[in-house]
This record gives C-alpha cells, sequence and structure tokens, in this order.
C-alpha cells in the first residue's frame, strides 16, 4: 500500500521567488530521479492561492508527495542532499511547517 505525505511550508512573501528558485534548483532534479527510479510515484509542488490561511506576510507552499512505501520516504529524508535543501529552506521560514502522512486508502485517477 502506498503512502501520502503532505507538508505546507511557511515562506516569508517578500522571499517566496527565492525559496521557489531553491527549490527549482536543489529539489526539483532529486525529485526526477526519485520519480525515474520508482521511489516517488507522484510529487507536486504549489504555492496555494487560497486557504483558511489568508495571511499576505507569508506565503504557502504544498507538497504532495505519494511513494511506495514508507521505506522510499525515510529513504529520501536520509537523503543527504535532501538535508541540505531543508537546511538552506529554514533560513525561508518564520514558522514551522505543518506534515502529514499516511497510507492511501482511496485514490482515483
Amino acid at each position: 500500500m502506498s503512502q501520502v505525505n503532505v507538508i505546507v511550508i511557511h515562506v516569508r512573501a517578500d522571499q517566496a521567488k527565492e525559496y521557489e528558485a531553491l527549490f527549482e534548483q536543489r529539489q526539483l532534479p532529486r525529485w526526477r530521479d526519485y520519480h525515474a527510479r520508482g521511489k516517488f510515484l507522484s510529487a507536486r509542488f504549489f504555492r496555494s492561492q487560497f486557504g483558511s490561511d489568508e495571511r499576505r506576510k507569508v506565503a504557502k507552499y504544498v507538497i504532495v508527495v505519494e511513494v511506495p512505501s514508507m521505506a522510499e520516504h525515510s529513504e529520501h529524508d536520509a537523503d543527504p542532499e535532501f538535508q541540505e535543501f531543508d537546511r538552506l529552506a529554514d533560513a525561508f521560514q518564520p514558522e514551522g511547517p505543518l506534515v502529514f502522512g499516511g497510507d492511501l486508502i482511496h485514490s482515483v485517477g
């Protein structure tokens, strides 16, 4: 059974473009590699344009990744390149992320 992980990253709005550039440079190539090797079934990254948190000074980025199992999730989180990206990304975050994950129950499409 696959696992779905959802993370909401809070970024200072005036640093949003810098964060997006960092993500594109440091994470996106790794995501493509993980996907090509079957370690990620799907991965999505978007800037929320609406929602229950309407603060304009904080941009909200949502990450949704489906992995085959907890093993691939753990492999990704232990990857030194991810840990370095995460360290760099922390500088953009005025508060911690929201993190959710669990086994997939239903899926369409």
